[in-house]
């Protein structure tokens, strides 16, 4: 039986469809809409395919906290990880764009503790992260940002 929550983890490609037509309003209304969702701010991760080697671009919400910028690789609860978690791991840097703004940004995969706590902290921020949690039977990786200063 089809359930509404199952397009979210991953078992439908519908999900592949929204983040696609998220993706162009974003590009083509200048991140003027859908730049939140449900209050949580959005970013465009650029990566390259580590099989195309092709630009690909996610939109994902971020979340802010102590002075950290952070995505969560959760594919909607899906047991594998996201094709953009894929491309990130395989190269050095990445770019965000915030709102028009592209930057380049080294990055770090959160673990052990501080996973445990950003986890925690970004649970208060959308709890629906636990249910995917439960779901995907995976750790869900914590991807931590930084920009690059030139």
């Amino acid at each position: 039986m089809f359930k509404i929550a199952d397009i979210f983890t991953g078992r439908y490609t519908l999900i592949r469809y929204i983040s696609k037509l998220h993706l162009f309003i974003l590009t083509n209304f200048k991140n003027k809409y859908l730049n939140e969702l449900i209050g949580i701010p959005v970013l465009i991760l650029i990566t390259i395919g580590r099989k195309s080697n092709k630009k690909r671009y996610a939109p994902l919400v971020y979340f802010q906290i102590d002075d950290s910028l952070l995505i969560v690789a959760s594919n909607g609860g899906n047991p594998k990880n996201p094709n953009w978690y894929q491309n990130l791991i395989s190269q050095e840097t990445v770019h965000i764009n915030i709102n028009g703004k592209v930057n380049e940004c080294n990055y770090s995969i959160i673990e052990n503790k501080l996973r445990d706590y950003f986890w925690t902290e970004i649970l208060k921020i959308y709890p629906k992260y636990n249910e995917y949690q439960n779901l995907s039977g995976r750790t869900i990786p914590i991807v931590k940002l930084k920009q690059i200063i030139v």
